[in-house]
This record gives structure tokens, C-alpha cells and sequence, in this order.
């Protein structure tokens, strides 16, 4: 019986399988034989697959692939190139799964046409011409967008071909800066034509490009980006420029001590001497600053500025006497004004750093910077309020949690004096973020590199909604890390943790950019690396939010070595 039912089950099971579709097995899917073919330079025999490669242009009804040789090279350069520079050089195509060539290419010469066939999936063979063209630039963007009359500068978006400015009065009869794709031009020219402008009737421009056939048209309004919903636009850290402070007129090796920033300037403090002012967004010299009767190698020894781009000198005591003295001025123009004054016996003065505005609401805030054999943790404080400061005797604290140092800087995050801070110096190198009412350590950031450097220079602002600090750390010696600058986030001390390391890849989570160390980690933008080590690591940070609050710039600069801006946004893409 159970055999039975058995025999029974077993021709069901076999009649609906002989009902099923036998499967086919299909290759991947079909494109259209070739893909994409991309060449490579070869130099002494050699190639690299990277971006140098020149891509193709692909015509399927005529069969034809035409490899694009950039009219000049670099692009942006008037280098024009010839096909006989490209006798040897490495073919790499991309192909459908089970399609084959030809003969089969490894290099081409692009002085000549080649023939190959393809042989597709279905094994259907066709025959396929290759070649090479000088290729003039199809790229018609704007890269930038500027009024330097007003000191407005537009945010570009490529994807929508706008340059937003936000201004909301009516332009009239101005001149813009523009920095188009190389080689394009832009119609009217606005460098040439004054043109204008209003949030209800928008600009429009077209660029061509350099082949004189594709263009694009943009516009220019003057409207309010959307923002990231807190804190930088990931990835958006970008340098802008470096100059070499002996490039930028700096004559004298181991003085320049500190720099300010405003929305035009950097200005550079080299102790004894005019200041050097910069243009903030391109790094070119525009002249010197007068410091009046201030100026001298101990009475202006430092330059810092503070959240609205008021500039704050100070002295060093007691080289300079035995009185601390800080100075405010409201811009580059403006006359120093004596706002702080100090009796003390004690060594002040390397650096200083500033929360807030100084001709509003701020925090003054001094780090002790003289030698003991144990180092010191004690820091001064003073509050300014409406411009005025409180209160002549500053607010004395000592750090308990950490190690001491015999120079550098702290910050407060706010404008009360007993507002959380953050502190570091050498030799300790710990970025500490400290408890401003308990003055304990609350969490660090390790920042020895190879135990060769100090960490003596740090600034903190807040930008679209978040806490920023960036710190540097110069060596003192002929060996060490020759200039290093971080950004870091500092929301909460919970997760303001970690370890700067010569390997930037292994740098704690709360880093969002990392000033690039090159090879070996070792720095390629302070003194030893430049003019001269400077055996005080004299080093500065600055960092800065633009007025509409839609970009922060971070400075740095390292005595006999390189002062530089790196940009971040909030604008959401």
C-alpha cells in the first residue's frame, strides 16, 4: 500500500515538472559592444591608469571612436599639443562581457587610424574605425562670481548654472570679477560692461567655450541658497591659496608672530615692523597696515582679530614692562585703541584669542606662556560688554586634569567668562576641552605627532549652527612635523577625542580637515620645511564666517614657512 501511494506522488511531481520551461541562460545585458575606450600617455615605456587618460567621443551609426586630445594641456595653460607627442601611448577599452577585438590593441600611435572588428555577444561581427582629434574644451562654466565694490562674491551652482548673490538691493551700473571654464568667454563681459540687476529682474550671461560651439547660459540673482541642516557641507574643505610669507614681503625670519583676518584682509604681524596685508581670498600682497606708536618688537608682539573682523594687538610682558595691554581697531584704516591694561609680574602675551566682538560682547582670553619646570594650566579672561570691558582685573583660572605647558592658547566658547573653553601648549599638546565652571578637563585631543612639535595656536567660531576649533602644531627642531592644521567639530566633549597621527587616515572622527603633511606625514608648509625652523614654533590660526553666515575660512600661518586659507560651506547641493 505505501509503495503504492508512493508511485502515485512521485508521477504527479513528474508531470508538473514536465510542464515547466527549460531556463535559458542569457549572457549579461547588451550595450553597445564598446563602451567607452580611454588612452593613457606613456612615458620612458611607463603608463598610469589615472585622470591624465583622454577619453573618446563614440559615433555608433558610423563606427567610428574618435579620442579626444586636449587642445592644450595643461587645460588651462596656452600649451597648445600636437598628435606627434602621442606616438606611443596605452589603450584601455571597456567592452561588453563576451565581446572581443581585433587585433587586440595595448598602445596606438594617435598620428594614425586603426581598424579593428568587434566581435559582440551574439557572436555578430562589425567592423569599427579608430582615430584621434585635438579637442577644444567643451566647458562653459562660471567658476566665481565676485563685485569687489561691494565686496560681494555669488555662490555657484553648476547644476543649475546660477550665481546666487545674497544682496537684495538693486545693482546698478556695477562691475563683476569673473573667473570662467579655461579658455571660455562670457557674454556681456562684466569686467568690461557694467551691467544691472535686481532680486525681481535677474542677469543673465552666456559663456562659450573654448571649441566655440557649446555655451551655456547662466543667471545671476540675487536670492538666499538653501543650507545644510547643521554645521559644515561635508567634503566642502577646499584650499584656496598658499604664499610663502618671504613671497608675501616678509624680510625678517623668527618675527611674524600672528595674523588677523577680516572679510577683504589677512594681515600679517611681524614684530617690529608694518603689518603685511593680504587679499583674504586670493593671498596677494595689497599693502601695509600703520600700527602708529604701538608698533615695536615687544609692544605690538602679537595680532589676532576677533568674530566681526575687529583686529586685537597685544604686548608681551615683561619684555615690554610690566603692564599687559591690549588694542582694538575696527579695521585696517582705524587708529589702535588701548581697551585692556594689566599690572603683572607674570609672562603674557605670545598668544591671545577672542570670542565674540570686541566692540560688542566678547571674551579676552590669555594663556600664561612663562618657563617653570612643571609648566602652568593657568589661563586670564576678561569681558567685554557694549564694547566696554567689565573689568580691568581679568577672571584667573588654573586647569586641573592635565599636564602644563610654558606656552599656549586657549579660547572660550561664548562670552561669559566662566563659559566652557578650550586649551593647549606645549609641552603637553593636548587640545583639552575644559569645564569653564569647575576648570577641569573634561576630554582631549592627543596632538603629539612625534613628540618633535608644539601645539601652541587655536581659534574657535560657530557657523550655521555648530562649534569649530582649528589648531596648528610646528616642530622646534631641525626634525619633527613641519606645520599641521586641523578643523575639528566641537559639539560635545563626549566626543571630542582622540589622536592626531602622521597618517591623516587614522586622525579621530571629530577632525573634518586635516592640512595636508605630505609624504611620511612630516608637513610641507612650516619653517623647516621652508625658510629656516623657527626654535619658538611660532605658529597662528585663524578662523572666520563671512558675513551671511554661508562660508567659514580657516588661515593658517607658520613663521618662516607658509601662510594659507582653506574654505568650507553650508550651502546645501
Amino acid at each position: 500500500m505505501k509503495k503504492s501511494i508512493f508511485w502515485t506522488l512521485l508521477a504527479v511531481v513528474l508531470s508538473f515538472a514536465a510542464c515547466q520551461e527549460p531556463e535559458v541562460l542569457l549572457p549579461a545585458e547588451a550595450n553597445k559592444g564598446i563602451n567607452n575606450l580611454t588612452v593613457y600617455p606613456t612615458w620612458d615605456g611607463y603608463h598610469t591608469a589615472d585622470a591624465s587618460g583622454f577619453t573618446s567621443k563614440i559615433d555608433y551609426e558610423k563606427r567610428v571612436i574618435t579620442i579626444q586630445v586636449p587642445y592644450t594641456l595643461p587645460v588651462e595653460s596656452d600649451n597648445v599639443q600636437k598628435l606627434e607627442n602621442y606616438k606611443k601611448v596605452w589603450v584601455q577599452f571597456n567592452l561588453d562581457d563576451n565581446a572581443t577585438l581585433e587585433p587586440k590593441l595595448t598602445t596606438i600611435d594617435l598620428t594614425q587610424t586603426y581598424k579593428v572588428t568587434l566581435t559582440d555577444q551574439k557572436k555578430e561581427q562589425s567592423e569599427w574605425t579608430i582615430k584621434a582629434a585635438l579637442a577644444k574644451s567643451s566647458a562653459c562654466d562660471i567658476e566665481s562670481f565676485a563685485i569687489p565694490s561691494l565686496g560681494l562674491t555669488a555662490v555657484i551652482d553648476k547644476s543649475s548654472a546660477t550665481a546666487s548673490l545674497i544682496y537684495f538691493e538693486q545693482l546698478k551700473n556695477v562691475f563683476a570679477e569673473v573667473v570662467v571654464s579655461p579658455h571660455a568667454k562670457i557674454v556681456p563681459d562684466p569686467a568690461t560692461t557694467a551691467f544691472w540687476c535686481s532680486p525681481d529682474e535677474p542677469k543673465k550671461f552666456t559663456v562659450i567655450a573654448q571649441d566655440g560651439v557649446t555655451s551655456r547660459e547662466w543667471t545671476l540673482q540675487q536670492t538666499e541658497p538653501a543650507r545644510v541642516e547643521e554645521g559644515i557641507r561635508p567634503e566642502s574643505g577646499k584650499m584656496l591659496w598658499t604664499t610663502k610669507l618671504s613671497a608675501a614681503g616678509v624680510a625678517k625670519l623668527d618675527m611674524t608672530t600672528g595674523i588677523a583676518v577680516t572679510d577683504d584682509y589677512v594681515i600679517l604681524n611681524t614684530r617690529g615692523e608694518d603689518p603685511i596685508v593680504l587679499d583674504a581670498k586670493k593671498g596677494t600682497t595689497v599693502g601695509t597696515m600703520s600700527l602708529g606708536s604701538i608698533k615695536g618688537a615687544t609692544s605690538s608682539y602679537y595680532m589676532t582679530s576677533d568674530h566681526k573682523g575687529h583686529i586685537v594687538i597685544n604686548n608681551r610682558v615683561p619684555d615690554d614692562g610690566g603692564v599687559f595691554r591690549v588694542w582694538r581697531m575696527r579695521d585696517i584704516n582705524s587708529t589702535p585703541e588701548l581697551f585692556i591694561e594689566y599690572a603683572t609680574t607674570d609672562v603674557y602675551g605670545d598668544h591671545i584669542s577672542v570670542w565674540g566682538d570686541v566692540y560688542g560682547d566678547a571674551t579676552v582670553q590669555a594663556a600664561y606662556c612663562g618657563w617653570t619646570s612643571t609648566g602652568s594650566t593657568s589661563t586670564l579672561t576678561w569681558t567685554v560688554k557694549d564694547g566696554q570691558t567689565v573689568d580691568m582685573q581679568p577672571y584667573w583660572c588654573q586647569i586641573s586634569g592635565i599636564g602644563g605647558w610654558t606656552n599656549g592658547d586657549a579660547i572660550r566658547l561664548g562670552t561669559d567668562a566662566t563659559a566652557d573653553f578650550l586649551a593647549c601648549g606645549y609641552s603637553m599638546n593636548k587640545l583639552t576641552w575644559v569645564d569653564g565652571a569647575t576648570n577641569t578637563a573634561l576630554n582631549y585631543v592627543q596632538g603629539t605627532l612625534t613628540g618633535n612639535e608644539g601645539m601652541k595656536a587655536i581659534d574657535a567660531v560657530s557657523f550655521n549652527g555648530l562649534n569649530y576649533v582649528a589648531a596648528t602644531m610646528e616642530t622646534f627642531f631641525t626634525w619633527g612635523v613641519a606645520g599641521g592644521m586641523w578643523v575639528m567639530e566641537a559639539k560635545y566633549p563626549q566626543t571630542f577625542s582622540g589622536s592626531l597621527e602622521l597618517d591623516a587616515s587614522l586622525d579621530p572622527d571629530c577632525v573634518v580637515y586635516g592640512l595636508d603633511r605630505g609624504e611620511g606625514g612630516y608637513g610641507i608648509y612650516g619653517g623647516r620645511a621652508n625658510d629656516g625652523t623657527n626654535g619658538n614654533a611660532i605658529q597662528d590660526v585663524k578662523l572666520h564666517v563671512t558675513k551671511d553666515g554661508y562660508f567659514m575660512y580657516a588661515y593658517f600661518m607658520f613663521c618662516n614657512g607658509y601662510v594659507g586659507c582653506i574654505q568650507f560651506d553650508c550651502i546645501a547641493q
